[in-house]
């Protein structure tokens, strides 16, 4: 029966997620846990600043495949979104820039200017 279970191996990605200014490391280690927690991923203990006194970003560690048994759908800033068919587009990179797959729905929030997309968040 044990030779019928699949094994599977999940790879995991990071990337840098901007966090306003970071003063030092000491606050870096204290508030970058919750800033990768918010993206549903985790902390690295690395940190830079990219603009003195101005911006710095926290290393977030991924699995490729979102897993969990718990899940919730969020809306994500997308820039202007003009149609469907734009929608199908860009949606399903901007969701998973956010570690989620794209529901397949989104809306205009601000005319000409901002639409969203309705991401699924698997956690």
């Amino acid at each position: 029966m044990l030779n019928n279970l699949k094994h599977y191996t999940m790879s995991k990605f990071k990337i840098n997620i901007v966090a306003g200014p970071l003063w030092s490391n000491d606050e870096a280690q204290k508030i970058g846990g919750r800033i990768a927690a918010a993206h549903l991923g985790k902390f690295t203990g690395q940190w830079s600043t990219i603009v003195e006194g101005q911006m710095s970003v926290i290393e977030v560690e991924y699995d490729t495949e979102p897993s969990g048994s718990t899940e919730y759908k969020l809306n994500v800033l997308a820039g202007p979104i003009w149609s469907t068919e734009d929608a199908k587009e860009v949606c399903p990179a901007i969701c998973a820039s956010y570690g989620g797959t794209w529901t397949g729905a989104w809306s205009t929030v601000v005319e000409g200017k901002m639409s969203v997309c309705e991401c699924l968040f698997k956690f």
